[in-house]
């Protein structure tokens, strides 16, 4: 495992992106290509991470890729681009299920590997902006995320859930690092940084920028946890971040990895092994890890099959019967 963590570094500098254009997927070529997130966001450092582990243990090559995140991976690996991805279970029940951003145009093939940790909404208003409560953000000019991430499409279900309808907002469609630039420069108003606990970005915001992170109201959240069955109510410890004295009550989703049925169950078996194998030197690597819990895998995944290679797996440690 040593080897393991000695490539990390180098991979979350270079990214260990790839062009790929095969429309049956690159497993076949003796690679696998991961699509992963945005270069601040945890899915590009955790992606890195993965690819060089799973790399160095197994004879299959895994080139980690940068991307917009969970609606953008999806569709990599719809055209044959990308293997496996990171994602929420809401956007691959989407795609599962030809709703939502897949509407008309399901992708009956995506499979899950296994859930590893909430994905939160971190709602940060600037002080001056006269954002006190997530309602006030009509009319303001708001961070979505990045156009076709799962942190746009979580915002839009947000400010519903609180009665803002998107068009009464001024949209904008960047990502992390964008998004903390422009509310630095007073350019924005609020943004929704939507990832895992504690989070960079969020981190970066709170202790650079004079801003307050918003709680949901608990109407808000009755909704969505009651409308959206992969939701479930999350509450951000006070002090997770500078300036957050009070607990900040949200929502959370398990972020995922889908993996394409083709490929091999053999390698889905080996990738899910070596994942949870590890799972204490990854936990000394990544502070994302310490959520990661295996008996968590197969919880929550709104009814999307299990890839038979992970299913294989999780029959054997007796997380499934």
């Amino acid at each position: 495992m040593r080897k393991v963590f000695a490539f990390v570094l180098l991979a979350v500098l270079l990214g260990f992106t790839t062009a790929c254009g095969n429309t049956e997927g690159t497993a076949g070529k003796g690679n696998l290509t991961f699509a992963t997130g945005t270069t601040t966001g945890v899915y590009y450092s955790l992606g890195a991470m993965l690819s060089s582990m799973w790399t160095n243990e197994l004879d299959t090559k895994i080139y980690s890729q940068v991307s917009n995140g969970s609606v953008e991976n999806l569709n990599l690996m719809k055209r044959g681009e990308a293997d496996l991805g990171f994602s929420t279970v809401n956007i691959v029940w989407e795609a599962y299920n030809g709703k939502g951003s897949f509407k008309d145009n399901p992708y009956s093939d995506v499979r899950i590997l296994g859930n590893l940790y909430p994905n939160v909404s971190h709602i940060i208003a600037r002080k001056g902006s006269n954002i006190k409560e997530i309602s006030d953000i009509k009319g303001k000019n708001f961070v979505m995320g990045a156009a076709g991430s799962a942190t746009e499409i979580e915002s839009k279900l947000v400010l519903e859930a609180h009665g803002v309808k998107t068009k009464d907002v001024h949209e904008n469609f960047v990502g992390f690092t964008e998004a903390v630039d422009l509310l630095r420069n007073k350019q924005v108003d609020a943004v929704n940084i939507y990832t895992g606990v504690p989070s960079s970005a969020a981190t970066e915001l709170m202790s650079t920028v004079e801003s307050n992170m918003i709680s949901f109201s608990d109407g808000a959240i009755k909704k969505l946890v009651e409308k959206y069955p992969w939701n479930f109510a999350y509450t951000i410890k006070a002090n997770t971040y500078n300036k957050q004295p009070k607990e900040i009550k949200t929502v959370g989703q398990y972020s995922t990895i889908a993996v394409d049925k083709s490929v091999p169950d053999e390698v889905v078996y080996e990738l899910t092994k070596i994942l949870w194998e590890n799972l204490e030197e990854l936990k000394k690597s990544h502070h994302v890890a310490n959520q990661f819990d295996p008996e968590s895998a197969v919880e929550g995944t709104a009814g999307i099959p299990l890839h038979p290679g992970a299913e294989k797996y999780y029959k054997e440690i007796g997380v499934l019967d």
